[in-house]
C-alpha cells in the first residue's frame, strides 16, 4: 500500500511540473523596459478643440528613449525645450498638431519615432471680477461659462452695486460692453449673459445715485442705500428714530435742485396715529428728510445744510472716496 501511495503522488508531481513547464512556453517573454510601448499617461482632458497655452502642463514620450522622454512646461512666451529639437514654439498648437511635428523633427535622429503627448494639466481660462462684489479678484472658469457663473465665483454683487452700469471688456479690446445686470438678475434676460472669454474683466461700479439722506433730529444722521418703496417713515426709522427734541409733525422732505429745493411737508405724527399710509411719501434718490428741532422750521437752516451735504457728496465722488 505505501508503495502504491508513492507511486501515485510521483505521478502528481511529474504531470504538475510537465503542465507548468508547457504553460510558461507559452507566456510570451518581456521585452526589455525601454523597448516597451509607454503606459498612458494621467490625463486631464481639456475641452474639445483645445490649443495649447502658456502653463500647460504635457507628458511627451518618445517609445524606446527614455532620455527624450519628459513632461514639459510652456513657458510664458509659448515655448518647451526637447532634447535634441532644443526651443520649439508651440503655443497655439492641437495636440495633435504637436505629436506630428515632434515626429517630424526626430525624423533626422530615429526611424519612425513614436511620440506620444499627453496632456497633464492644462491652464485654465480666467476672468477678473471687480468692483461691487464680496470676493473681488481673479476667478478660474471653464469654457462656455458666462457672466453669471463669474459673478456667482466673485461672491455675487453688493447692497452698493449699481447693476445697470456694469461693464464687460475683453482683453484684447480696450471698449467696453454694457452689462445691464439688473435685467439679468432680475428680469431673466439672458441675453445679457454673455460667454466669457480668457482675461475678461466684468467692473460693477458702486451706485452713487441711489441715496437718500436723513438729517436733524434722528439717533444717527447721515446717508442712506435707496431701495425700492423706501418711505419717509422707513428712513427716519432707519436712522435711528428722532431725538426726545425731534419734531415728528414738521418733517419735510427736501428734493431738486439744492439751490432751489423743492419743499414737502410731512407729519410723521399724524401719519402714524391715523395709520393713513398714502401720506407716507416714497422717496427719490437724492431726497433729504429732515426732521426739526421745534415746530417752527428754519428753512435757511435747512437750506444751508442740504446745500453743505449735496456738495460734500459731490467732492466725495470726485475724490474717489465715495
Amino acid at each position: 500500500m505505501k508503495r502504491i501511495a508513492i507511486a501515485a503522488f510521483l505521478s502528481v508531481a511529474v504531470f504538475t511540473f510537465l503542465v507548468g513547464a508547457s504553460m510558461a512556453q507559452d507566456q510570451p517573454v518581456s521585452a526589455p523596459e525601454s523597448q516597451r510601448e509607454p503606459k498612458a499617461a494621467q490625463v486631464e482632458y481639456p475641452p474639445a478643440g483645445y490649443r495649447i497655452q502658456t502653463e500647460d502642463v504635457m507628458k511627451i514620450t518618445v517609445w524606446g528613449e527614455p532620455n527624450l522622454s519628459a513632461e514639459q512646461v510652456v513657458d510664458p512666451e509659448g515655448y518647451i525645450n526637447m532634447p535634441l529639437l532644443g526651443q520649439l514654439h508651440v503655443e497655439g498648437l492641437a495636440l495633435s498638431e504637436l505629436t506630428d511635428k515632434l515626429k517630424e523633427g526626430l525624423n533626422e535622429y530615429l526611424v519612425e519615432p513614436k511620440v506620444q503627448v499627453a496632456m497633464m494639466q492644462f491652464r485654465k481660462p480666467k476672468v477678473h471680477v471687480l468692483g461691487q462684489v464680496n470676493r473681488p479678484g481673479l476667478h478660474e472658469f471653464k469654457i462656455g461659462d458666462k457672466v453669471m457663473e463669474a459673478i456667482a465665483k466673485a461672491g455675487s454683487f453688493t447692497e452698493a452695486a449699481h447693476l445697470e452700469g456694469a461693464k464687460l471688456t475683453h482683453s484684447d479690446s480696450e471698449e467696453s460692453l454694457p452689462l445691464d445686470l439688473r435685467k439679468l438678475f432680475y428680469e431673466g434676460d439672458m441675453s445679457k449673459n454673455l460667454v466669457l472669454q480668457d482675461g475678461d474683466t466684468i467692473y460693477i461700479p458702486e451706485d452713487t445715485t441711489n441715496k437718500y439722506f436723513v438729517l436733524g433730529q434722528v439717533l444717527r444722521p447721515g446717508f442712506f442705500r435707496l431701495k425700492e418703496d423706501v418711505t419717509v417713515i422707513d428712513a427716519i426709522s432707519t436712522a435711528g428714530g428722532p431725538t426726545e427734541r425731534g419734531s415728528l409733525k414738521d418733517a419735510c422732505i427736501i428734493r431738486g435742485d439744492p439751490n432751489n429745493p423743492e419743499r414737502v411737508q410731512v407729519n410723521v405724527e399724524k401719519i402714524i396715529k391715523s395709520a393713513d399710509m398714502t401720506q407716507n411719501l416714497k422717496l427719490q434718490p437724492g431726497d433729504v428728510v429732515y426732521v426739526p428741532e421745534t415746530s417752527k422750521l428754519d428753512w435757511r437752516e435747512i437750506s444751508n445744510i442740504v446745500s453743505s451735504v449735496v456738495n460734500s457728496s459731490y467732492l466725495l465722488r470726485m475724490w474717489g472716496l465715495w
